[in-house]
């Protein structure tokens, strides 16, 4: 995602808000921006509901903000920061409960795991699964009651989309689909093995998010003493990229909303994501330099 908020996320949530209701919107407190900036910019009233530690999002608290009508509920198929998988199929109950309409935005998720299939709209990008930059996906049910984005420049009434793009992130999902299994219990291994030696290597080191049901490609955690984007650069002189905080404040001095939500500090974070055909010398590369990575940190060197 970006700072501004993705087009698809946006059409998405100004889709439903579009066709006239109470103007709410109902989101994890843990969305990405593209989701938050979408929603504070046409929704009347957002509601953040809380999650805890691990950023898995309060069911009870969910059940208690869709007692009061809403127009749509967005809650992330995972979180791209932590790895954290949201519970799908409880939230989409409590939304038919509510007769609220559902958005799963599945960045990250599609391409290390199953499409989810608990939505009645679902957000997607295709960059997430090998395909073109810059083309998202935008799913929705037939049951959904939705008015488009006429804007021209959309695409959606007398635009001109992006017809080749559609194609290349289609043939690249079907490619990848047959897979995407074996690389994410590969990848799985890869971060358990990551996790499980961090915290012997530090004792300053907390690893973040659910430690079983999470995306297989992801690891965050937290070093004690020292600012997370000076153990990035420290990594990166030793020629190993990482990331400090998520993806949508990566390029700013935002602090990360996911973290702060989680009740975690936002400032101390390293997030390493693996790409697809990562190696375990590369994960064990990882793990051998950083505790000098740490230290010069720590020193200021």
């Amino acid at each position: 995602c970006a700072i501004a908020a993705s087009p698809e996320s946006l059409s998405a949530v100004q889709a439903l808000l579009a066709r006239g209701g109470t103007g709410r919107a109902v989101v994890s407190a843990v969305e990405s921006l593209a989701v938050t900036s979408a929603a504070d910019r046409w929704a009347g009233d957002v509601d953040a509901v809380p999650v805890d530690r691990t950023g898995r999002i309060d069911l009870g608290a969910l059940t208690r903000a869709l007692a009061t009508p809403a127009d749509l509920v967005c809650v992330q198929a995972a979180n791209g920061e932590v790895g954290t998988r949201q519970p799908l199929a409880e939230v989409a109950a409590a939304a038919r409960a509510a007769d609220v309409p559902f958005v799963v935005h599945a960045v990250q998720a599609i391409g290390r795991g199953p499409v989810p299939t608990d939505w009645d709209v679902l957000v997607a990008s295709a960059r997430d699964w090998g395909g073109p930059a810059g083309v998202g996906v935008l799913a929705v049910r037939s049951t959904v009651r939705w008015t488009p984005d006429e804007n021209p420049d959309r695409g959606w009434v007398n635009g001109f989309p992006d017809i080749a793009g559609a194609a290349a992130a289609a043939t690249a999902l079907e490619y990848l689909s047959p897979h995407v299994a074996a690389e994410a219990d590969r990848h799985f291994r890869l971060t358990e093995l990551i996790r499980l030696r961090l915290p012997r290597l530090d004792e300053g080191i907390e690893v973040l998010g659910e430690p079983v049901d999470r995306l297989p490609h992801i690891v965050t955690f937290t070093c004690a003493g020292v600012i997370g984007e000076t153990v990035v650069l420290e990594l990166d002189r030793r020629g190993l990229s990482v990331a400090s905080g998520s993806a949508c404040t990566s390029d700013t001095r935002m602090p990360s909303q996911v973290l702060a939500a989680m009740g975690i500090a936002s400032d101390a974070s390293v997030r390493v994501s693996l790409p697809y055909g990562c190696t375990e010398e590369s994960v064990t590369d990882l793990l051998d330099t950083l505790p000098e990575a740490l230290a010069a940190a720590r020193s200021g060197a």
